[in-house]
């Protein structure tokens, strides 16, 4: 896949973006979740330590099983939650107990992030990898800091608009490729008794997959240097007028009755069960949170389809939103190599595959594999078109940003402020995170 040339000025960070995903495990320093390793971690091939998430945990299971056959490496991995790995990892990195490998964000959202972990030198220079050539562009611009990709992606995930195929069906609707579209279909519905869109914002998590989503149209295809220039003081938030279209898109929707009522306390299981029965139509989330959504559903992932949310009227212009997940090389790994190693086994492209498909999410290398789920193919022509971009608080400063957004998110939702008065709060938070 090719990705837009925009994508290479921003990072961004979206911890909050697998909040669909429930299971959570604890860990206090390295718990070892290998059978095979020996009681003192002895192996003919070496140790390799990982600190990682419950999901890519997951995923990692049966590679990390092939891998110790295949070369008496024994890979060590600890595993927690996101917000649990986040508070942990800092801890560790300063105590020099941090592993191997670690989980990482893309951007700046938080302070285990790859931009300020990579800035602050606690990552190791990947750049001579053979994998790096298959970074799709979006991908290598949260995975390099000035200049070194410090990063490896073993998956990426998008924002769809998920729909109830029987509700679109007695409803006699297509799926919309244009912004006019959308608010055609969603009033047919809305005339149909169909609430439109399930909006569970309790929380915000659910409230910025709007704003990345039409941001991925509405801003960056229009100035893909909008953020060099945010960061040079060059604009703001507030004074960009691509910016006030993707607030003014959301509150057409909302003013219309579009969205669900009641969408403040509305938490996100319930919004993803009102698409499952018919009570709601569509739900904009995170494709790593499909799952959960088909769950829901007797008839499973055969219920739904996705396409990606249009922001204008013209179809052609429709960008998806994307993210990666991390693992990094720890700057001060006790076995760097034996890492290195591990990480070129992933990037192979039979790896790369069996990882998507155990996951279900869209690949983190450009290798040209293939997925087993049709679940994404209505997005594959726009990756493979070039037009995906990153989340778009990927290269704000901090993650103080994205939260005043979605803390003030809920007062504009309930029109207590305008959009000038939010973008101006993420404006001052902004600048506090340049000084």
């Amino acid at each position: 896949m090719t990705i837009d040339a925009r994508s290479r000025v921003r990072r961004t960070a979206t911890a909050t973006l697998a909040a669909t995903l429930t299971t959570a495990l604890t860990a206090c320093g390295f718990v070892n979740t290998d059978d095979s390793s020996t009681e003192d971690g002895s192996d003919d091939g070496g140790t390799v330590t990982a600190y990682v998430n419950t999901e890519q945990n997951a995923g990692l299971a049966p590679l990390v099983e092939a891998y110790q056959e295949e070369t008496g490496t024994t890979v060590d991995i600890s595993s927690a939650n996101t917000d649990e790995l986040n508070q942990q990892l800092r801890v560790q990195l300063t105590s020099g107990t941090a592993a191997d490998l670690i989980r990482v964000s893309p951007g700046n959202s938080s302070p285990v992030a790859a931009g300020v972990l990579g800035r602050e030198g606690e990552l190791a220079d990947l750049t001579d990898a053979a994998w790096t050539a298959d970074l799709s562009d979006d991908t290598r611009a949260l995975a390099e800091v000035d200049g070194q990709v410090l990063a490896f992606p073993v998956s990426r995930n998008a924002i769809v608009m998920a729909y109830n195929k029987q509700v679109f069906a007695d409803a006699g609707l297509e799926v919309p490729t244009t912004w006019s579209e959308l608010v055609a279909a969603c009033q047919a519905l809305a005339d149909a008794g169909v609430t439109p869109i399930a909006a569970p914002f309790q929380g915000g998590i659910y409230f910025q997959f709007w704003v990345y989503a039409l941001a991925a149209t509405l801003v960056y295809p229009e100035n893909p240097d909008i953020d060099e220039q945010l960061a040079a003081g060059e604009t703001t938030l507030a004074t960009n007028a691509a910016w006030g279209e993707v607030f003014a898109r959301i509150a057409e929707l909302r003013d219309a009755g579009f969205l669900s009522e009641g969408m403040l306390g509305l938490p996100p299981d319930q919004g993803l069960q009102s698409v499952a029965t018919g009570e709601s139509a569509m739900v904009l989330l995170v494709s790593a949170g499909l799952p959960q959504l088909h769950g829901y559903s007797d008839q499973g992932a055969e219920a739904f389809d996705v396409f990606a949310l249009p922001a204008s009227d013209d179809a052609a212009s429709t960008h998806v939103p994307v993210a990666p997940d991390f693992l990094a090389v720890n700057g001060a790994a006790e076995d760097p190599d034996a890492a290195l190693a591990f990480l070129e086994f992933l990037a192979q492209p039979e790896n790369v595959e069996a990882y998507a498909n155990e996951m279900g999410v869209l690949p983190g290398l450009d290798v040209g594999v293939s997925l087993d789920s049709a679940t994404l193919d209505p997005i594959e022509p726009l990756l493979a078109e070039g037009r995906s971009v990153g989340y778009a608080n990927y290269l704000w400063p901090n993650g103080d940003v994205q939260q005043t957004m979605l803390q003030s998110g809920q007062e504009w939702l309930d029109g207590a402020i305008e959009t000038a008065d939010l973008l101006t709060q993420m404006d001052a938070e902004y600048a506090r995170g340049q000084s």
